[in-house]
């Protein structure tokens, strides 16, 4: 009844820890991109808003030419 050679053991803990250094890596990628799209899903929503101030900016403009004349 003999145990497993310490060898064995010793690769396993090697391929253990580069498993876990992949899942943390492939985790920070992960987590930066969700970041970045994050970004870019808020730019688009600030620059809508200001497309629209600048219209109802100009919608009031014609209002009050059209009320004066």
């Amino acid at each position: 009844m003999g145990g497993a050679d310490p060898k064995s053991y010793r690769w396993l803990s090697v391929g253990a820890l580069v498993a876990l250094a992949l899942a943390a890596l492939i985790g920070a990628v992960a987590v930066r991109q969700a970041a970045k799209e994050h970004r870019d899903a808020s730019d688009v929503k600030v620059r809508a808003e200001r497309t629209m101030q600048r219209i109802e900016e100009r919608l009031r403009a014609l209002e009050n030419e059209s009320a004066t004349e």
